[in-house]
C-alpha cells in the first residue's frame, strides 16, 4: 500500500491525535566525509530512512560507529578521516542519519546515473548501502512496502538483482539497516515492518540472505524505523523500534530488543524503556552525557520529542525535561545526528512532515535543528535551516563537498528532493546542484549514501515509491 501522507495515515488508520498529528571484510563508503568527531558515542545509528552498523568486527559501517567500541571512531579501509556518526537512514536511520567518513570529498554537484539501476514499479520505502557480497563494491538493500525486498548488487557499470539472493516473500517493510547481528564479518539485513514482525536476514558472506528471525512477532503498530546500538554494553547490536498507533492495544509503545550474543533477539525486561503512548516515527542512539552508555532520542509525531538516558545497565529514564527544549511539539518523521557546528558534541537534525490541514494533502512543516550546548539541546532552527515547509521523511548528514562540514540530504513527499549545504554550521538550499530530473516532484520515503562508482565521493540513492529510484553521482 502506498501512502502519500503519514499524517493522513495516522489519522485515518490508527485513529490518533486529531489535528496535532499522531565472511569477508566489510566495506562501506556510505559515510559522512571529513566531519569533526561527534561527542562520546560508542555506537550510533539511525533512522530515515536509513545506516549500517557493525558489532565489533573489522568492518567499516555506513552510518554508525562500531557497537561496543570505546572511542566512537570508525576503522576506515576506504581512506579518508574517521569520525563518529550515527542516526538514521532509512534508511538510516537511522534512520536514519549521519554517516561516518570514508570519502575523499567531491564538488557537491551531482549528475544523473539512474540508467545504471534496474527498472521497477515496487513501492520502495527505505534503503541502506554497503558491500554485501565481498567484492569491494557498494551494494544497496531496499525495503519494499507490501512487496518482496530487493537487493541491488553493484557490478561496476550497472546494478542487478540476482535470483535467489533473498526470499521473495512480501511484507510491509518501511526501512532496512545493514548490521552484523551475529559477528561473522558480513552485513546482515534488519527490516522494519508496519503491523508485523521485523525481519532479520542473515548473510552467508556472498550476498545470499536467509531469514534468521521474526522479531517482535506480535507487533500491532506502525514501525517506520529502528535504531541500532549497544543498549546494555555487552558489545552486541540491539534493536529499538519506534512505534506509532495510539488506538492499537499496545498504544504504539516503543520496543527494545536485546541481542543474546548469537545474533538472536529477545525483548528487554519490562521497565527497560519508559511506557509512553506517543506516535514515534524514528529513534537514534547517542551518548548525550559522555558516560560511555548509549542514550536514545525519539522523534514523535504530534507530541514532544523524548530523550531517554541510559542508567548504565540498559534501563532508560525519561529526561526530556533536562535535555530538550520545553514544549517542542512537531510532526517528526526522521532523525540525523552528527556534530554540525564542529564543537565536539552530537547535534540533531529532525525531519518534520506537517500536521493535517484543511486541504489534501496537508501542508508541510519546517525541519528542526537541535544543537547540543552545555547540558542540553537548544532549538536553532530559525537561524540554522532554510524556511522550507516540506513533508520530509528521511535525512542523511554527509559532507558532500569535502569542506569538513556536515551537509544534509533529505527525502520529501510530494516535492522535489533537497540538498542543504552547510556554511560553517548554517544550512543553505543547494538543491540546484541535483540533476534536472529532480525538478519533477515525487514521493521519496528514503535514501542512502555510498560511493557507488568508486571515485571516493559520496553519491545519493533516492527511493521513489512505485517508480524507478534515482541515482545521483557526485562529481569530482
Amino acid at each position: 500500500m502506498r501512502f502519500s501522507s503519514l499524517a493522513l495515515v495516522l489519522i485515518a488508520a490508527a485513529g490518533v491525535v486529531g489535528t496535532t498529528g499522531c565472511s569477508s571484510k566489510k566495506r562501506s563508503n556510505t559515510l559522512a566525509a571529513t566531519a569533526a568527531v561527534s561527542s562520546g558515542s560508542t555506537a550510533t545509528t539511525g533512522s530515515g530512512t536509513t545506516g549500517a552498523t557493525t558489532s565489533g568486527s573489522t568492518a567499516t559501517t555506513t552510518s554508525s560507529a562500531p557497537v561496543g567500541g570505546s572511542t566512537g571512531t570508525l576503522s576506515n579501509p576506504g581512506g579518508g578521516s574517521s569520525t563518529t556518526a550515527g542516526g538514521n537512514t532509512s534508511s538510516g536511520s537511522s534512520s536514519s542519519g549521519s554517516t561516518g567518513s570514508g570519502f575523499f570529498g567531491g564538488t557537491g554537484r551531482f549528475v544523473d546515473a539512474t540508467a545504471m539501476l534496474p527498472d521497477t514499479t515496487a513501492a520502495d520505502w527505505g534503503a541502506d548501502a554497503g558491500d554485501l557480497d565481498g567484492d569491494g563494491r557498494i551494494d544497496i538493500a531496499v525495503a519494499v512496502n507490501n512487496g518482496p525486498p530487493r537487493v541491488l548488487f553493484n557490478e561496476g557499470l550497472r546494478f542487478v538483482e540476482r535470483a535467489g539472493a533473498i526470499a521473495r516473500d512480501s511484507f510491509a517493510a518501511t526501512d532496512v539497516r545493514l548490521v552484523d547481528v551475529d559477528k561473522d564479518g558480513d552485513f546482515d539485513l534488519v527490516f522494519s515492518v508496519n503491523f508485523g514482525p521485523a525481519r532479520v536476514f542473515l548473510n552467508d558472506g556472498r550476498g545470499v540472505f536467509t531469514l534468521g528471525q521474526l522479531v517482535n512477532p506480535n507487533n500491532d503498530a506502525y514501525t517506520y524505523n529502528a535504531a541500532i546500538g549497544d543498549a546494555n554494553g555487552d558489545g552486541w547490536p540491539d534493536l529499538f523500534f519506534a512505534n506509532a498507533g495510539q488506538s492499537t492495544p499496545s498504544r504504539g509503545q516503543n520496543k527494545l530488543f536485546l541481542n543474546d550474543g548469537t545474533g538472536r533477539y529477545a525483548e528487554a525486561p519490562q521497565g527497560s524503556v519508559p511506557a509512553l503512548a506517543n506516535d514515534s516515527l524514528d529513534a537514534t542512539f547517542l551518548d548525550v552525557n559522555g558516560d560511555g552508555h548509549l542514550d536514545i532520542f525519539v522523534a514523535n509525531f504530534g507530541s514532544p520529542h523524548v530523550l531517554m538516558v541510559n542508567d548504565g545497565t540498559g534501563r532508560y529514564m525519561n529526561q526530556s525535561d533536562v535535555w530538550l527544549p520545553a514544549n517542542m511539539t512537531r510532526n517528526g518523521t526522521a532523525i540525523g545526528q552528527g556534530d554540525m557546528n564542529r564543537d565536539g558534541k552530537t547535534d540533531l537534525f529532525v525531519c518534520n512532515e506537517g500536521a493535517p490541514g484543511q486541504g489534501t494533502p496537508p501542508p508541510g512543516e519546517r525541519n528542526s535543528l537541535l544543537i547540543q550546548g552545555t547540558g542540553r539541546f537548544t532549538d536553532q532552527t530559525a537561524t540554522g535551516l532554510p524556511n522550507d515547509a516540506d513533508a520530509t521523511f528521511a535525512v542523511r548528514l554527509i559532507d558532500v563537498n569535502g569542506d569538513g562540514w556536515l551537509d544534509a540530504v533529505v527525502s520529501n513527499l510530494r516535492a522535489v528532493q533537497r540538498l542543504y549545504v552547510s556554511q560553517q554550521g548554517v544550512f543553505t538550499d543547494a538543491t540546484a546542484n541535483f540533476p534536472t530530473v529532480n525538478q519533477t516532484p515525487y514521493n521519496s520515503h528514503g535514501l542512502t549514501i555510498g560511493d557507488f562508482n568508486g571515485d571516493g565521493a559520496p553519491d545519493v540513492f533516492y527511493c521513489r515509491s512505485g517508480r524507478k529510484p534515482w541515482l545521483f553521482f557526485n562529481t569530482r
